[in-house]
């Protein structure tokens, strides 16, 4: 892939959005540009440009990265730009719009995950890596890598990262953004993954906001279980190891509430739970 080089940010760009891993500046000409900061890997830029490429190959609605570029020293990726409102902007300002955008997004997610991939890394694997990195107690680790191998294993595509700050509605339709957590594995990871980051992932979590949270939780696994035919049953095999495998990098948002839901769902496997 042809790479760009710029000094440094351009006097004339226009700062849209800033997140854990990186800053995406309007850079004219139709074009965004994603510049990644010092802590990201080369290996997770790598996997968003084969990720991102792979899913618009598939006519998966997203943008595939153009070119390779640096800013001053820093990585970055330059992509079309997509004009259009984040699934979660787009519910603050129209919010009896939210059961119909959360329906969409879950056939959304339905339409990732019938896709069938090679050459991404596996789910498992993910999990095993931030489960052994996790703060557990290690006999629970041993116990859920133990229980986590035994789950049934699948070669489709899943985003990772699938949440309402990651979709834009953009004339009407859902884009998908962000392939950098792509791996392939068993639907049902991934769709207990975004239920997740709609319950406790990064956000407001006040009391009001955190019954609609839950809400649009239980609203999305539902609409989910409804396009795809993934039951209840299997996204409770796969919630405990999700859940602990989180607690490497999940945000301070909800702690108790996490680890209540954390625990239950270690119980319902078998597994030991965390005092």
């Amino acid at each position: 892939m042809t790479q760009r080089m710029f000094d440094e940010v351009g006097s004339d760009w226009t700062l849209l959005g800033r997140g854990k891993s990186s800053q995406v500046f309007r850079i004219g000409g139709g074009e965004v540009i994603k510049i990644f900061h010092d802590a990201v890997s080369e290996e997770m830029i790598a996997r968003e440009m084969a990720a991102a490429g792979m899913a618009a190959s598939l006519r998966l609605p997203t943008a595939a990265p153009r070119i390779r570029a640096t800013v001053g020293e820093k990585p970055a990726l330059i992509y079309p730009e997509i004009i259009g409102l984040s699934v979660a902007a787009a519910i603050r300002r129209k919010p009896l719009s939210a059961s119909r955008l959360l329906r969409d997004m879950a056939s959304l997610l339905h339409a990732v995950h019938r896709q069938p991939v090679s050459g991404l890394r596996s789910v498992k694997s993910v999990l095993v890596t931030d489960i052994d990195y996790g703060p557990a107690p290690d006999a629970i680790k041993r116990a859920a890598i133990e229980y986590l191998h035994r789950l049934p294993d699948a070669g489709q595509l899943l985003h990772g990262d699938f949440h309402i700050d990651n979709i834009l509605v953009s004339d009407g339709d859902l884009v998908i953004l962000d392939w950098a957590k792509a791996a392939t594995g068993a639907p049902a990871a991934d769709a207990v993954r975004s239920e997740m980051l709609m319950r406790f992932g990064e956000g407001p979590a006040d009391p009001v906001t955190t019954l609609w949270r839950d809400w649009a939780a239980r609203c999305l696994s539902k609409a989910y279980h409804k396009a795809s035919g993934v039951g209840e049953d299997a996204l409770r095999q796969w919630r405990p190891v999700v859940a602990l495998a989180w607690l490497r990098a999940r945000p301070p948002v909800r702690t108790d509430a996490f680890h209540r839901y954390l625990n239950k769902a270690l119980r319902s496997a078998g597994l030991p739970t965390i005092s």
